[in-house]
């Protein structure tokens, strides 16, 4: 699955406030087990922290449940979609 991640016109981005909230959210999804790809933070969403996590869009709900049970700070989640090498985004709210 995470070679096609690589792939994905269309996909979720979660950022965080700080690189060690990235890392541990790295840490956090590992033990679950989840299918994500640690990235660059596109400058166009944040330029907070440079580390973000993709993953399919599919799973944004599942990994923002994740992350906040595990005391992850996530700055934004986006579904982020590319087309013609742009990458448009838009913010996703939960609640």
């Amino acid at each position: 699955m995470k070679k096609s991640l690589f792939k994905l016109q269309e996909y979720a981005v979660f950022t965080f406030i700080s690189t060690s909230q990235a890392l541990k959210a790295e840490r956090v999804l590992k033990n679950a087990s989840a299918e994500f790809l640690m990235m660059p933070t596109p400058r166009k969403i944040s330029t907070s922290c440079g580390l973000a996590v993709k993953a399919a869009l599919e799973n944004i709900h599942l990994y923002h449940d994740i992350l906040v049970n595990n005391q992850v700070e996530i700055e934004g989640e986006y579904q982020v979609t590319t087309i013609d090498g742009k990458i448009h985004s838009e913010r996703v709210n939960h609640g």
